[in-house]
């Protein structure tokens, strides 16, 4: 499904597979709940399996389901946990977040949805693209054989420690404020208007926006 248009219009996105229509939250939403916090429960989501198991016996016989599950479960993670559960609350507004043994549980009136092995990856490929990770994480590389493979997965366990030790570090300030203050003054639109945008939109219009001024 090509969901380009529905990403640059900010609209719900429906993943037939699962059963669920995903909410594209807003940067004035994403406000709500910190952008520190919205990151470290957005890159959980989007886990992928081998920037964790190098062994490629152990890779074949696992699921990135069950590398997230892992984490979730652990007690040291519980921060981690809680920021999951805040994102998954913004992109599932109608429906009450539940954690089991096996399985993300999200409940609506009287339907339950689960989320599990079997579809996780397919609500990835779409949170991978609603928080723009697609470019930056795992696409970013595409290795023709073993040994470029070994060099993309050490290149990107090298950015995930660079990442992890900003976040450690409180970051460099907030992206999505100077993001909002360049296309409101830029753009001469109202501060609360640009809020408004999703990720996508916002930054597609900075990415434009750059080309344009220069």
């Amino acid at each position: 499904m090509d969901i380009r248009l529905a990403l640059m219009t900010g609209t719900p996105i429906p993943v037939p597979s699962c059963q669920l229509t995903i909410n594209q939250p807003t940067i004035k939403e994403i406000g709500m709940i910190g952008e520190k916090e919205f990151f470290t429960g957005a890159q959980c989501l989007c886990i992928e399996k081998s920037m964790y198991i190098q062994d490629e016996n152990v890779l074949s016989n696992t699921s990135n389901f069950q590398i997230f599950m892992t984490i979730m479960s652990e007690r040291q993670e519980v921060e981690k946990k809680n920021n999951v559960l805040a994102v998954l609350k913004l992109l599932f507004p109608n429906h009450k977040v539940m954690f089991t043994p096996r399985a993300v549980l999200l409940k609506c009136n009287e339907e339950n949805i689960m989320i599990d092995e079997n579809n996780f990856e397919d609500l990835q490929e779409v949170f991978q693209q609603i928080f723009c990770l697609s470019a930056a994480g795992q696409q970013a590389f595409n290795p023709a054989n073993d040994a470029a493979k070994k060099i993309a997965d050490k290149l990107m366990r090298a950015r995930q420690r660079v990442a992890a030790q900003k976040q450690a570090e409180g970051g460099d300030g907030s992206v999505f404020a100077q993001y909002l203050s360049v296309l409101s003054v830029g753009l001469h639109f109202p501060l609360q208007q640009v809020a408004e945008l999703t990720m996508y939109q916002m930054y597609d219009l900075m990415e434009r926006y750059s080309l344009y001024t220069n």
